[in-house]
Order: C-alpha cells, then sequence, then structure tokens
C-alpha cells in the first residue's frame, strides 16, 4: 500500500452537527451523566449557587428580575434542574438559551413544564456562542448565572472564552463551567492522544501539532483561571458508560456511536490501524468489567466561579 492510500486520520466530529447530536445522544442513553449530574444538582446546587446569588443581590422577593445565560444548552436536563432550584428564590427568571443543534433545542423546549413556563421567559437562541456574541448590542445587560455545562471543549481560545463569560456576569454573578476532569476517562484519553477530533490533526496519525479544541479539559481550565487571574471554586461528580459494543469484533452503529463521540472523530473505526488500537486500549484502562459489560469511568469537574461585588471591589 503506498502512503497516499493509507487510512487518512477520521474527521473532526465537530464538522458533522447532525451526527453529533446523534453520537451525543446514544453515549448519553448508555450512560449516567445526566442522573449523577442531577443528583450534584439536588444537594450541591442550592448551597454553591443559589444562596450565594440570595446573599450577594438579595432574593426575588421585591419582583427582580434574575438574569440566565445558557451556553450549549443541549435538551436542557441539567439546565432545568438548575432553573427550579433559582425559582424557589428568584420567582422572575428571564433564560436565553444558546444551542447550535435545532434538534437538542427543540428537545429543550419539550422539557419545559408549567412551573417553568409561569416563572420563567425563554430566549431561544438556535446559533452558536460565536454567532450569538457577534448579534449581540454593545450595551446588553449583565447576566447573574451562566451556565456552560459542555462548552468549553469546542472553544478555540480558551483564555478569551473565560474572560468573555466572566466580563458577562453581572457583579454577584456566578458562572458555572462543566468539564471532563484531566486525570481520568476523557481527559486521560485526550491527553494521550491530543489529536483526536482536532481539526489540524495530521493525516497519518501522529499526534503533534495539533490545536486544542475539543481536547480541553479541566486541567487546561484552571491553568487559564490562573493566568487570567479569576478566582475560583472546585467541585465535581463521577460519571459511567456502558460501551461493551466498542470492544466487539463485530461492528456495530451503537459501538461506532460510542466510539466517535469518545474520540469525537466520525468513523473512528476507520483510523489507521495502529492508531485505532492504541486507543481502543487506552479506553480499556479507563473501564471497569461488570459481569459482561464494559464500563467507561470518568469524571468532571464543576468550576464556580463568582464575580466580586461592586463592595467588595472598593
Amino acid at each position: 500500500m503506498s502512503k497516499s492510500d493509507k487510512p487518512a486520520m477520521p474527521r473532526p466530529l465537530s464538522e458533522d452537527l447532525a451526527h453529533y447530536t446523534k453520537a451525543f445522544k446514544y453515549i448519553a442513553s448508555v450512560g449516567d451523566y445526566f442522573e449523577v449530574a442531577q443528583k450534584w444538582t439536588e444537594e450541591t446546587f442550592y448551597g454553591h449557587v443559589v444562596e450565594k446569588l440570595v446573599a450577594n443581590l438579595g432574593d426575588g422577593t421585591d419582583g427582580k428580575l434574575l438574569r440566565v445565560l445558557g451556553i450549549g444548552s443541549g435538551s436542557g436536563e441539567l439546565e432545568l434542574g438548575f432553573l427550579n432550584k433559582l425559582l424557589t428564590k428568584f420567582p422572575k427568571i428571564q433564560n436565553c438559551v444558546v444551542e447550535p443543534s435545532e434538534s437538542l433545542l427543540k428537545k429543550y423546549e419539550a422539557n419545559i413544564k408549567p412551573e417553568h413556563e409561569t416563572g420563567i421567559t425563554f430566549d431561544w437562541q438556535n446559533r452558536t456562542f460565536d454567532e450569538f456574541l457577534e448579534n449581540q448590542p454593545e450595551n446588553s445587560q449583565k447576566v447573574h448565572f451562566i451556565s456552560a455545562c459542555n462548552f468549553l471543549y469546542y472553544v478555540k481560545d480558551l483564555n478569551e472564552a473565560l474572560q468573555t463569560l466572566y466580563d458577562m456576569l453581572a457583579p454577584g454573578g456566578i458562572l458555572l463551567a462543566i468539564i471532563t476532569a484531566d486525570y481520568t476517562g476523557y481527559g486521560k484519553l485526550w491527553r494521550t492522544f491530543p489529536s483526536l477530533g482536532c481539526e489540524t490533526a495530521p493525516q497519518d496519525g501522529s499526534q503533534d501539532n495539533a490545536s486544542p479544541s475539543h481536547r480541553i479539559d479541566a486541567g487546561y481550565v484552571r491553568d487559564a483561571l490562573r493566568q487570567l487571574q479569576i478566582p475560583y471554586h472546585e467541585d465535581g461528580f463521577a460519571g459511567n458508560y456502558k460501551i461493551t459494543e466498542c470492544f466487539s469484533d463485530e461492528e456495530s452503529e451503537e459501538g461506532n456511536l460510542a466510539l466517535d463521540f469518545l474520540t469525537h472523530t466520525i468513523r473512528f473505526r476507520d483510523a489507521p490501524s495502529d492508531l485505532f488500537q492504541q486507543v481502543l486500549a487506552c479506553i480499556k484502562e479507563s473501564c471497569v468489567q461488570r459481569g459482561d459489560e464494559r464500563y467507561f469511568q470518568s469524571k468532571n469537574v464543576c468550576f464556580l466561579i463568582t464575580k466580586p461585588t461592586e463592595s467588595a471591589t472598593q
């Protein structure tokens, strides 16, 4: 086989929004991410976010409108949980939802319950964050809470994105960013193979000269916040995903979708053979076996960033 006949590196998953959405929905269906995230919301969100917002802003009993921004909101499973907690102290909420996937945005709308419609005004933005920013007036109102739960993986300049989000906060406002940990699961895989899913990935599958793109993890966020001198608090939770089909000798749509999302590529099974086997071995190292099933384990870090109130800066 000539060099030109060798399998090319699969394209980044971010290049095909429809396939990304399909792979995301599949991996979510075989994992407990939303379940454990909702448990974190029930047990931790109120103290870390709602109580601090009340302390910084006062509650909404005087009719105060709480302005909320969700970025990369997906189908809203997490954000609606956050909103339920916020409604207990802020009965009037204006919620702007930024999500590029039309199908996920429609699912978000379908998940809204009557209590949300009573207290929350929704502004649906079916666009990327960059497109959203381009359409914002210069003197846009600052927001009190920003949810960025699956967003930072895809930014081209992490420092700029974090600074932009921080600047959008009103004094006393809080940014919540959730991203995979750097030492386990996704983070371990992406740090071992940093070209996976990157737009500049070498076509021979080598791991040199790749842009950060999707493989941003909590370690990079931590470093960026320190460089920007933005104080933060960390919390987190773990998740498990049943990916037994990835290791089957027989190709299946389920196994392919799982592999595509884990590696953030399209048709990863078509990757160069050596790279495919190395990546599969790395994924296997992050799995636990329960009976005949293999579960991929990954931890998530919750970054909580509070913008000082004006009195605190004086």
